[in-house]
């Protein structure tokens, strides 16, 4: 019987970091899952750290044939996944123990056409192995896919997704010059939220580590920017051009303050 759920683990040089990931998978109290770890040609000993998994009749571990960054890894996991539902996980965070069975509960409750499920996440600080003064992020139903476009605040996570509409939009987005290494998370979402439903569950069902293998710096700003503009255009053409976004700056990225209803002209 194919279990409900296929957790992918994308990892590139995390290796002090994946074995919490892979344990809280196998910790979870829902036991429907197959875990995949999915190894971007890391360089560090993230291939020693997991070895001791892979006896794991429900554990598979792939490595890129070379650095490929983010989507195009997430687009691999996609073509191996046989289960109806993928959670993202990245390989320096880690799951509650309840978070499949609360995700499993819901989705039995929920529409078909819902692509993607998310909760409230907790942020904890890393610093020489320490994890400290953690705080907690709710997150928020959007109404429409316009709240989301405008949504600035940390990514909604755990992402979990159905399968069926992954496929079905194509994927993650590898088009950009930058191949799909920036703002993927955002821009899948954006793929299934102009055609699916979206559930949020206001409980905590993410870790997510913040710490310095994480710090960007003005370079990788200026792309990130870039990217959000042209993102944002792009949405909002496809979507009608009925708004025009009023743009500001918030810890230095590029952020829609506000949407304006453009007034069409009667002939």
């Amino acid at each position: 019987m194919i279990p409900t759920f296929t957790v992918v683990i994308p990892t590139y040089n995390r290796a002090k970091f994946i074995r919490k990931a892979i344990r809280s998978v196998l910790r979870q109290s829902c036991k429907d899952w197959k875990l995949l770890i999915m190894d971007d040609a890391s360089t560090d000993r993230t291939r020693a750290k997991v070895e001791k998994y892979l006896f794991y009749p429900n554990i598979t571990y792939y490595r890129m044939e070379k650095n490929a960054g983010i989507s195009k890894v997430m687009n691999q996991a996609l073509s191996m996944v046989d289960t109806p539902y993928l959670v993202q996980l990245d390989s320096d965070d880690w799951l509650p123990r309840r978070t499949l069975a609360v995700l499993k509960r819901y989705i039995h409750k929920s529409k078909p056409s819902t692509a993607l499920y998310y909760g409230n996440v907790k942020i904890w600080r890393v610093r020489r192995g320490r994890y400290y003064n953690p705080f907690l992020v709710k997150h928020k139903h959007f109404r429409n896919k316009y709240r989301f476009l405008k949504y600035n605040r940390w990514m909604v996570a755990p992402r979990c997704y159905r399968v069926a509409a992954l496929q079905e939009v194509g994927g993650w987005d590898t088009s950009d010059k930058y191949d799909g290494r920036i703002m993927e998370d955002r821009r899948i979402i954006l793929r299934l939220i102009e055609r699916y439903r979206v559930r949020y569950i206001n409980k905590k069902l993410y870790n997510r580590t913040k710490h310095r293998g994480q710090l960007t710096d003005g370079n990788m700003k200026h792309r990130r920017n870039h990217l959000r503009r042209k993102t944002f255009k792009f949405y909002l053409k496809r979507w009608g051009n009925k708004f025009k976004p009023v743009y500001s700056y918030k810890n230095g990225y590029l952020v829609i303050k506000r949407l304006r209803k453009v007034r069409r002209r009667r002939r």
